[in-house]
């Protein structure tokens, strides 16, 4: 994922959780708000519930992996939290969840 797709910083953060809208299923919650940009960003929230710092970098690494293999729109911000049980999930299984919360939320382009 290019950095400039990445989200950083708290402030924008909590502005997706304020006013965002959202979606979720059972390995991941997408919260997701537009910018005034012509490309969208992505943040990855893994708690430490999740497991250790190796599995939870394990988790992100594959989340914006899944991220950056679809077509998304340009234009939003989209914050993705982990749910309990995403350690323990295939590539496969969190590849699915992530389109389906995209479609879900109209973000792809199709």
């Amino acid at each position: 994922m290019q950095r400039r797709s990445r989200l950083t910083g708290s402030p924008r953060f909590s502005q997706i959780h304020q006013d965002g809208t959202s979606a979720a299923n059972r390995l991941l919650v997408i919260r997701f708000l537009a910018n005034d940009l012509e490309y969208s960003r992505f943040g990855f929230l893994v708690s430490k519930r999740i497991g250790n710092a190796a599995v939870r970098n394990k988790v992100k690494r594959r989340l914006r992996e899944a991220v950056r293999s679809n077509s998304i729109k340009g234009g939003w911000d989209a914050l993705f939290i982990a749910r309990r049980g995403t350690e323990s999930a295939s590539y496969h299984d969190l590849r699915q969840a992530i389109t389906n919360l995209l479609r879900r939320g109209s973000l792809v382009d199709i």
